[in-house]
């Protein structure tokens, strides 16, 4: 697979220092699980993470936190409400080792030719996690987004503003972008999104459909 669009080295150190949402790391580690280039880069920036944690001189920490931690672990917490049954289902494409396991909502109609499903990150309450499975020769409305968007293409590609996206591509957006993605080809797209916030729709259709589907 020749791929023309990786993370970039931000990125990157941003999934190495632990920084990203989890919806946000598990579309960099399936970019990952599909890319030994930037596989190759991923372990040379863990490699350096290393050594600079290891000139750091120790720091001194309270003689009292150590039974500040017992005491906590002896704290009773309410149980937390179990979450609603999901399970993983068939969605008619091989996906990628770090979300193959996921449940999953299963395809839902977001517009003509246009289906989305949901991934259950039940850690990550900010972020969603969705497949987005595009017609060929469909294009999605006009949209900016309120905050980072990364969307992995796993079958197909599409167009842009910015250019063509293909199969194991990664795309990032943020809050100034705002982009009409266009199917090209004759294969159905299909992509992993991890999408902060909510998008902002230009047209009136799509922003009265965006609240239906919760995105």
């Amino acid at each position: 697979m020749t791929l023309s669009r990786h993370p970039s080295p931000e990125l990157i150190a941003r999934y190495v220092a632990g920084s990203l949402s989890p919806s946000a790391a598990l579309v960099v580690e399936s970019h990952l699980s599909l890319c030994d280039t930037c596989a190759t880069d991923h372990l040379d920036m863990l490699a350096l993470g290393g050594s600079l944690l290891e000139r750091l001189s120790p720091s001194e920490l309270d003689a009292r936190l150590f039974e500040r931690t017992l005491a906590r672990l002896d704290e009773k917490r309410p149980a937390a409400a179990p979450p609603a049954p999901r399970s993983v289902r068939d969605l008619g494409i091989k996906l990628p080792a770090p979300i193959a396991e996921r449940a999953t909502s299963g395809w839902r109609w977001m517009g003509p030719g246009m289906a989305y499903a949901r991934l259950d990150v039940p850690e990550d309450s900010r972020t969603n996690l969705v497949l987005l499975k595009i017609a060929a020769g469909r294009r999605i409305p006009t949209h900016g987004h309120s905050g980072e968007e990364l969307t992995l293409v796993l079958q197909g590609a599409f167009e842009d503003e910015h250019g063509r996206v293909a199969a194991g591509d990664l795309a990032e957006e943020d809050d100034d972008t705002h982009h009409t993605p266009v199917v090209t080809g004759e294969e159905t797209c299909i992509c992993l999104a991890s999408i902060e916030g909510r998008l902002r729709p230009h047209g009136l259709i799509a922003r009265l459909i965006s609240p239906l589907i919760g995105l």
